[in-house]
């Protein structure tokens, strides 16, 4: 009798888990209507009780609750008390009751909002043993219902109770309500296009035409952007000649604007690309390139010794044709400080601390010292992430010498600073903006702690690296700008954006609009002196099949994200004018900060001055017979002579190369140095001259003329 009773009540609550309730069915008739796609197999169950009685939380407080103003009948509230060190800290979510199996294609469906303010959460499916992610996105919750549809194609089997979907919740201390929570698997019935896709991703903060942040930018970037530029024009005997006209040409941002990219496929080594050498220097297709890039892996430290992409020449060879192509280089990283970013003897040496300073002392002495790489490199990661990646710090942390373990990070910096006095010294880390990180969260904080630690043990660091890997629901640009304003106000050191790019899913519209947005913020930022993408090419990117935040597809087909590049960089923040002097002889322009050629002609020879812009800045030509018509100016190939002052070391570039003859005069008419050229871009080196000098360059269709001053 006892058994029957029990028997009946299992039965009773099998029946209430397995009946399909109110909200599974309207979400079939919105499939077969709405969408007009078959109906597959629910992940989970079919009724939100069996869903809510199965899932679990943990790391907060979770409670089931009626809701009657909704398409669901029930909510699960996660109260969290306090930020993470991880958003992974807190959870709410549950795995798979049914198989799924590789490239089914599967819906997830909830609704979401936070209670008392602004929320942040991570969206999650992921495999359960070894967290490898089917979807991750960290999404900002407002205090309003949002529906979402996310779909994915699963990349491998899941059998039941392998694969995890729900949310991380430790971003931030916070409450949320989730409601409406299930999954289908409409396995190869449908294209992944087919099903409905409802991530409401392109609502980032700031994104209206009218936010706030916009005028203010705008007011940033003509304070911080530009120089006054003043040309005196005068004869020979010290009156001003009105009329007189010249041309001003940018030729290169001070700002850095660059990309990751690889050595291999340039400057003749193994995987040469002849188009993605090319792009590299004209991007816009009338001459205008990146000026700075970083190597995406060449330069890490197992990479540079175990020859993973080229080898130590070929590395050198490719920073050379970057030099010589007037490209400044961001070295990438001297040490990444975990187990799985250095070479492994030195996690199988854990215990023996002189082995790994010298491996690490090695390291450093072999790279920065390589012939073809010393020198070149203007600025080092000289750590990455040693929020995240502590092996190093754990190793040493309470040996003889060593309380935290990161006085070793202490020591990397001051070695590399006393190898190369010349570079400067970075910290690049993801876990700010990244992540969309804000003060409270452990990691967060802890950059602070680390970074104001090498400044009392007296690194002289140089800059901060933000990394600007953004999610699928991109950050809220005054968020970015708060986060910026926060490090700058604490250290007021440099920062750069260091690996800019967006997930593959992220669409080409919004990947060009948000771009747009971020650059400008960035741009406009005091702290800011440099925007990096992490690739620019989909045949050359870490994330797979590549993004619409890249450049060019496989074949180069241009992204919508090159064409608002372009127009920013190259069009609305460059300067190229012809300018007349007035009566007093003056001109007078407000110029992007950078490297300019400054074109007059006398006589009938064109002149042609480079000077580099990044203050006010006051010219004074002083000229018989200056011409007035520029046409001629316009014309003429150019001819670049840079840097202008310089050290010694002078490249010449030629847009229209050709065979003849360089010499340099000085002031009396000497010729005290000379040499033949017939290629783009001819090097001199001259580290003994100081002064004023003339260069001549001269071929079949012509000579001009530049002044140079040697310091």
């Amino acid at each position: 009798m006892i058994r029957i009773y029990v028997t009946f009540l299992v039965v009773c609550f099998l029946n209430i888990l397995t009946a399909q309730d109110a909200h599974h069915q309207q979400l079939i008739e919105t499939f077969e209507t709405t969408y007009q796609i078959p109906i597959g197999e629910w992940v989970f169950f079919d009724n939100e009780e069996a869903i809510l009685s199965t899932a679990g939380g943990y790391g907060g407080s979770y409670t089931i609750q009626e809701s009657t103003d909704t398409d669901f009948s029930k909510v699960v509230k996660a109260s969290i008390s306090r930020a993470g060190a991880n958003a992974w800290d807190s959870g709410w979510s549950l795995r798979n009751q049914q198989r799924i199996n590789v490239n089914d294609k599967v819906l997830m469906v909830f609704s979401i909002r936070s209670i008392g303010g602004a929320g942040k959460v991570n969206i999650i499916a992921e495999n359960s043993s070894t967290f490898a992610k089917e979807v991750f996105f960290t999404v900002d919750i407002s205090e309003s219902w949002t529906h979402y549809f996310i779909p994915f194609k699963s990349s491998q089997t899941y059998t039941p109770n392998s694969m995890t979907l729900g949310f991380h919740l430790a971003n931030q201390a916070q409450e949320i309500e989730i409601g409406g929570f299930t999954a289908m698997n409409f396995k190869d019935q449908v294209t992944l296009a087919d099903l409905p896709n409802q991530v409401n991703n392109d609502q980032y903060g700031g994104a209206e035409a009218d936010a706030p942040w916009r005028a203010n930018a705008a007011e940033r970037i003509e304070q911080l952007r530009k120089a006054k530029l003043t040309i005196l024009v005068s004869d020979g005997s010290g009156f001003p000649v009105e009329g007189a006209k010249m041309q001003v040409k940018m030729l290169r941002h001070d700002f850095a604007f660059g990309s990751a990219v690889n050595a291999a496929r340039i400057a003749g080594n193994n995987d040469q690309n002849n188009i993605y050498e090319s792009k590299i220097l004209d991007l816009d297709g009338k001459g205008h390139g990146f000026n700075w890039v970083v190597f995406e892996n060449d330069m890490k430290w197992p990479a540079f010794e175990n020859n993973w992409l080229v080898t130590p020449p070929e590395l050198a060879n490719a920073v050379q044709w970057l030099r010589g192509n007037e490209i400044q280089i961001r070295g990438h990283t001297l040490v990444w400080p975990g187990d799985n970013n250095m070479p492994n003897d030195i996690k199988n040496n854990s215990n023996n601390l002189p082995y790994i300073q010298e491996r690490i002392n090695g390291h450093l002495e072999t790279i920065l010292n390589y012939p073809g790489i010393k020198g070149e490199v203007a600025e080092w990661d000289v750590l990455n992430e040693i929020t995240t990646n502590r092996s190093l710090e754990n190793y040493f942390k309470g040996k003889e010498g060593y309380t935290t373990g990161r006085e070793i990070l202490t020591e990397i910096f001051h070695k590399t600073h006393e190898l190369d006095p010349a570079t400067g010294l970075w910290l690049n880390d993801y876990v700010t903006i990244s992540t969309g990180s804000k003060p409270g969260n452990a990691n967060y904080d802890n950059l602070k702690i680390f970074t104001q630690e090498l400044l009392d043990a007296g690194v002289p660091l140089e800059g901060l690296g933000f990394q600007g890997h953004i999610g699928g629901f991109p950050n809220s640009i005054p968020s970015v700008l708060e986060t910026l304003d926060d490090f700058y106000n604490e250290f007021g050191l440099k920062a750069k954006i260091t690996e800019y790019d967006m997930p593959s899913f992220v669409d080409e519209e919004l990947a060009a609009t948000y771009l747009g947005d971020f650059l400008t913020a960035i741009f406009s930022h005091e702290s800011m002196n440099g925007f990096l993408f992490w690739s620019f090419w989909d045949g050359a990117t870490w994330i797979q099949g590549g993004t619409k935040s890249n450049f060019f597809q496989l074949d180069w087909t241009p992204n919508k994200s090159l064409e608002v590049f372009n127009d920013l960089v190259f069009n609305q923040w460059w300067t190229e004018e012809e300018a007349i002097a007035d009566a007093g002889g003056l001109i007078q322009l407000d110029v992007f900060k950078g490297d300019y050629e400054v074109s007059y002609e006398i006589n009938g020879e064109i002149i042609r001055e480079t000077l580099s812009i990044v203050e006010d800045q006051s010219l004074e030509i002083v000229a018989n017979n200056i011409t007035t018509d520029t046409e001629e100016l316009s014309n003429e190939s150019a001819i670049t002579v840079f840097p202008n002052p310089s050290t010694g070391q002078v490249v010449i570039h030629q847009s229209n190369p050709q065979k003849g003859t360089i010499k340099l005069y000085d002031l009396l008419g000497n010729i005290i140095f000379q040499q033949s050229t017939h290629t783009s871009t001819t090097q001199i080196h001259l580290p003994d001259l100081k002064g004023l000098f003339l260069l001549h360059i001269s071929g079949k269709d012509g000579s001009a003329v530049r002044k140079i001053t040697f310091e």
